[in-house]
């Protein structure tokens, strides 16, 4: 891993940010919604840290376009859930997830401040997450607590969510489907993630990779550790690089 300091900013071109627990505190959010769907179907309570550690290991190992309906099927099958069709449970699930999320989830700390210091300095900004669509609207919709600070649909200049993608991350379909838009060589880009899945597909991809700190990812951190090349705490830190480091960066990227 290397140091903050170590990062050539200028060459940079294309910023690439995850969603989930990246930009967001949601990733608990969908461990205590498996948690009330196995529950409600199959009266098992099962302890939040072991429904994450088992959704992680699915989703590692399922990357294809149809992961949540796939996921769907495994807690069908593994609890015994009294719902046996998958498209059912799958719309289950996502409006148990919808009820939270609307009023619960908000931007991390320094978030706004920082996707606009990037924006004036005029680089290309892209969310690359492997939410759905239907999703995504909730928070540019109606999560009113995101909405007050900025409005994601807005804040990016490309979007791209799992629909577009047929291999969701560890595969780095995603971030070549970036480059191939844009152009853009690995070396001109850098992704913000905070999961061991996400940093494996950026290394995957090529591109160097900051790894934000969520405690979600922490069943992971050696395994993220060894992938990284930068570590935050927060983005305060980056904005502070970005500050005490002007010369490490370009100013302006529009016309390129």
């Amino acid at each position: 891993m290397k140091n903050l300091s170590e990062l050539k900013l200028k060459n940079k071109r294309v910023i690439i940010f995850d969603l989930d627990g990246t930009l967001i505190d949601s990733v608990g959010i969908w461990n205590l919604t498996d948690q009330k769907l196995i529950h409600n179907y199959s009266g098992k309570t099962l302890d939040l840290e072991y429904i994450q550690v088992d959704r992680d290991k699915f989703m590692h190992s399922n990357a294809g376009s149809d992961t949540y309906i796939a996921y769907s099927e495994y807690l069908i099958n593994k609890y015994d859930l009294s719902i046996k069709d998958k498209i059912e449970l799958t719309e289950i699930r996502k409006n148990i997830g919808n009820e939270i999320l609307i009023n619960e989830v908000g931007f991390k700390p320094d978030v706004t401040s920082l996707i606009k210091k990037l924006k004036e300095m005029g680089y290309i900004l892209v969310l690359a997450t492997v939410t759905t669509q239907s999703q995504l609207e909730v928070y540019y919709k109606k999560n009113k607590r995101m909405l007050d600070e900025m409005n994601i649909k807005d804040a990016f200049d490309l979007i791209i969510t799992s629909e577009q993608v047929k291999n969701k991350k560890p595969d780095p379909e995603v971030y070549n489907i970036i480059m191939e838009h844009y152009s853009a060589t690995p070396d001109k880009c850098l992704i913000f993630e905070d999961s061991y899945t996400g940093v494996l597909a950026a290394s995957r991809a090529g591109i160097e990779v900051v790894n934000i700190y969520d405690k979600y990812a922490d069943l992971n951190r050696d395994q993220i550790n060894e992938l990284t090349d930068y570590r935050i705490d927060n983005f305060r830190q980056f904005i502070d690089f970005l500050n005490l480091a002007p010369n490490s960066h370009t100013t302006k990227l529009t016309g390129e």
